[in-house]
């Protein structure tokens, strides 16, 4: 009777191990968000976070990626209700074209990742996404846009002219969206300033009050820097921008930023659009110390090379050295090297719980051939269409009802 009731008591802490792990399970796949009428699960959102980490992704990554599978709903949903479908050959190329700017084919781009912990199906879901929705907006949008030679004439003229690269003078005011700007709706705020202001002084106090970033200060103003510096699409609108006036809002990771265009020019030297830049990041953990070590690694280093010895003992991923050209750098980094020195080094920016020390190891030319016409007016099409797509998405998510379960 004794073994009996061994059994029993053996059998009953069984079960509730299992009702444990069923517990953990469901919770696992249970929705954070509703999108309309469908469901973000906890598990999906886990997934994004670690495969925006491996691909080092700055901000707030859980905020980053909850916006992202949002928007990703909303996206599909537009594309299914017109009929529009993505096949397995169209994901097979967009997961091989994205594994390509790793220099990784998809095969071995999917290994990388599962090393991490993500799985093939949420990179498989992330580009059908990306597909449906690019096919959507070229059906849309695409046979409605012309691009006349002047305007192409214009681009050439902006971006090739001999004498230098083409440089920008801009105010920004950047708005965080994880709501805590007035009224919690950062585009709605950024298409509110957009049309009541006129002026540099309109823009400059809208910066002191609104504005996230550390220029808020000094109302939102930044230094000359290269044009190709910035995201393609943000690029292509200032080019065809008038001085001394407002942009439209720009969606990045975590925020909304508008521009005030001051001047627009050409430097001496090499075209900004043929230089790369060699440049390192090491990541010190955000705590009560980082201030400190950050002062020390700077005062410790003066080349690229001698952070290797700071980062001896360290997991691999803290030091990474990277040589791209200017126009691929994320933009966060490049708005920080834009006016940086060779060897000198910046810790302004954090990403998912670290201090970025930035590192400046050197500039220098490269050859590229310059873009021909019909590669210009392609250019300023997909400026065009990127542009449509922001203003669409808006409205999908303005009338979304996206809510917490």
């Amino acid at each position: 009777m004794r073994q009996m009731g061994g059994i029993k008591a053996w059998v009953a802490g069984l079960m509730l191990v299992v009702a444990a792990l069923s517990a953990q399970a469901q919770d696992l796949f249970s929705p954070v968000v509703i999108v309309n009428d469908q469901a973000i699960t906890r598990y999906e959102l886990n997934q994004r976070v670690l495969f925006l980490q491996l691909l080092r992704q700055p901000g707030n990554l859980p905020e980053v990626a909850l916006d992202g599978l949002v928007d990703e709903r909303l996206q599909r949903k537009a594309a299914t209700s017109v009929g529009i479908a993505v096949t397995p050959e169209m994901i097979t190329e967009g997961m091989t074209t994205f594994a390509a700017q790793a220099n990784l084919s998809a095969e071995a781009f999917i290994a990388a990742i599962g090393q991490g912990g993500v799985e093939p199906q949420t990179f498989r879901d992330f580009i059908e996404a990306g597909q449906g929705w690019r096919e959507l907006i070229r059906a849309k949008y695409g046979p409605g846009i012309q691009i006349s030679d002047a305007e192409v004439d214009r681009a050439i003229t902006a971006g090739l002219a001999p004498g230098g690269p083409v440089r920008v003078l801009l105010n920004e005011i950047v708005l965080p969206t994880d709501g805590s700007v007035e009224g919690g709706d950062a585009m709605a705020l950024a298409r509110r300033l957009q049309a009541e202001i006129v002026t540099e002084t309109g823009f400059g106090n809208a910066a002191k009050r609104y504005s996230a970033s550390q220029t808020a200060p000094t109302l939102g103003r930044l230094d000359w820097q290269p044009i190709d510096a910035l995201p393609a699409a943000v690029a292509a609108k200032l080019r065809m921008m008038k001085v001394a006036t407002v942009s439209e809002p720009f969606s990045v990771p975590g925020a909304v930023v508008l521009y005030f265009l001051r001047d627009i020019g050409q430097s001496e030297g090499e075209p900004s659009s043929t230089r790369s830049l060699d440049y390192a990041q090491f990541l010190i953990p955000e705590d009560s110390t980082t201030a400190a070590e950050v002062a020390r690694l700077r005062a410790a280093v003066d080349t690229c090379d001698s952070l290797y010895a700071q980062a001896r003992g360290l997991p691999a991923d803290r030091l990474t050295r990277q040589t791209l050209p200017e126009a691929q750098v994320p933009s966060d980094i490049a708005r920080v090297l834009a006016g940086m020195d060779g060897n000198e080094v910046d810790g302004s920016i954090t990403r998912g719980g670290f201090r970025v020390v930035l590192m400046l190891c050197s500039r220098a030319p490269t050859t590229e051939v310059p873009p021909s016409r019909d590669e210009v007016r392609t250019r300023l099409i997909n400026a065009r269409l990127a542009g449509q797509a922001q203003l669409f998405l808006s409205e999908l998510r303005a009338e979304a009802i996206i809510r917490q379960p």
